[in-house]
This record gives structure tokens, C-alpha cells and sequence, in this order.
């Protein structure tokens, strides 16, 4: 594995490859475990940083925390193997801004980026998570067929499922990207969709060895959930639209998955 691989996995990540180059990556990718590894473990650290981070420059006293910077703290360009990726620049400039301002505590409750442990319930975890994503959180990630497949092949390995791009197929929603999580000890698949206008829309599997259990709908604030359990995993479809909405989603994947 050389420096010129991470970057070339961090620009599929990116979307910021050609045709020819994506190509022969994604060729790659199917056949060397190694580097399948590295690509997950890549869009694992941005997928989530980059949906919290915009939920955090959203939600956060800009102001009060910039005057709470001192001058020396001045954000710094990435270096090394992630020289010039705009995401991760950003990342690391607002967390050592953050850390300056002695408020690194407070960054991580406010995005939800402490672990998802100690709460009774998963889906209250995963629904304080989803509260904090707006119409720009994944309306830049298109995936084509392909790159679904590679991402829904590592979540396949950690929560024992066979998901792939047509059976996760949804009227009115465009899959937008595929990463991992955990909630006390267990793995915890995360997809995400988007609506025309952006709005997401998750679909979680927890692979908990909970008992069977039949679909239950509920709302929470403005939230609709949909969820069961089956064969020792528990499923969830969550999002800002009508109850019936996520029932009819949930339905159409409990009968795929």
C-alpha cells in the first residue's frame, strides 16, 4: 500500500477521478482484499466527519468561537498523504480551532460524534444522529452501480447480509452512500438516500442478535422510523417524511434484505 494508492482512493471517494482512472481502480478493488480494506477504512473516517462537520457549521456559535481563538491557532493545511483534499482540511482545521478554543467537548455532543453507547435504545441513537442532517449532508455523493457494489461488499463482511445496489432500489430516492458505524459492540450499516431536493433518508442495519420482531412504526419529533427484526439483525428506515412514507419503504426492503 504507497501514498499514491490513498490519494487515488481518497479521489474515488471524492468523486474527483476520470472515467479510465475510476475504472481501473474499481477493477482493482475486486480483486485486492488489502486495498478494499483501506478504502473502507478511508470512507469510514470522511463519510460521517462530513455529514457531522456540516451539521456543526450549522449549529455552532461561529462568532463566539472564533474570537475565542487565539491568533497562533490559526487553521493549517493538512499535510502528507491528504495534502490538498478540501474535506479534510476543513475537518482538521475546525477541530484544531475548536481544541483551541478549549471546546472539543462541545463539538463532539453537539455532532453527535461520541460513540453511539449507553443509550437503551439503538434507534434513539441513530434518530439524535439523522436530526443533525440536512438537504446538503449527501446531496453531493452519486455513486454509480459499481462503486455501490464496493461499498455494500464491506458493509456485507461486518453485519452478515447480502445487500446490493438492486435490492436496495427506492421510488423517489437516489442512493447516495454507504458507511459504517457501531453501537455498543455492535456493527451498525448505515445508508443513506436523498430525495430530490437533498433530504436524507437512512435505512440502518444493526446486527445485534435481537429476536424476530414485525414491523413497527413510530414518530419521534418530526421523524418517522420503520423497524423490525430478523435473523439476528434489526433494520430501520428513518427520515424527515410521513409515517406512511417510511412504512412503504421499509416494506419494500423488508421483502429484499
Amino acid at each position: 500500500m504507497t501514498d499514491d494508492d490513498d490519494t487515488e482512493l481518497v479521489a474515488l471517494i471524492d468523486n474527483e477521478l476520470d472515467e479510465n482512472r475510476k475504472k481501473a481502480l474499481l477493477a482493482r478493488l475486486e480483486t485486492d482484499e488489502r486495498l478494499r480494506e483501506r478504502y473502507e477504512a478511508l470512507r469510514e473516517a470522511g463519510a460521517p466527519i462530513s455529514a457531522a462537520f456540516d451539521a456543526l457549521l450549522e449549529r455552532a456559535p461561529v462568532a463566539r468561537l472564533r474570537d475565542a481563538i487565539p491568533p497562533e491557532a490559526a487553521v493549517r493545511q493538512a499535510q502528507g498523504r491528504f495534502a490538498g483534499l478540501a474535506l479534510r482540511e476543513l475537518a482538521a482545521g475546525i477541530v484544531i480551532g475548536l481544541l483551541a478554543a478549549g471546546a472539543a467537548a462541545w463539538a463532539a455532543l453537539s455532532l453527535g460524534l461520541a460513540p453511539l453507547e449507553g443509550k437503551e435504545d439503538w434507534r434513539s441513537a441513530v434518530a439524535e444522529y439523522t436530526d443533525l442532517y440536512t438537504n446538503e449532508t449527501f446531496s453531493s455523493q452519486n455513486p454509480d452501480v459499481a462503486l455501490q457494489a464496493v461499498e455494500l461488499s464491506a458493509l456485507n463482511a461486518k453485519v452478515g447480509a447480502n445487500l446490493t445496489p438492486d435490492k436496495l432500489v427506492l421510488p423517489g430516492l437516489r442512493f447516495a452512500v454507504a458507511f459504517m458505524l457501531s453501537f455498543e459492540g455492535s456493527p451498525l450499516a448505515a445508508i443513506a438516500y436523498v430525495d430530490p431536493d437533498g433530504a436524507p433518508v437512512m435505512f440502518c442495519i444493526n446486527a445485534n442478535q435481537a429476536p424476530d420482531a414485525p414491523m413497527r412504526a413510530e414518530q419521534r419529533g418530526d421523524l418517522s422510523l420503520a423497524s423490525w427484526s430478523r435473523g439476528g439483525r434489526s433494520y430501520l428506515v428513518i427520515g424527515h417524511v410521513p409515517k406512511e412514507q417510511a412504512v412503504a419503504w421499509a416494506q419494500t426492503l423488508e421483502k429484499r434484505v
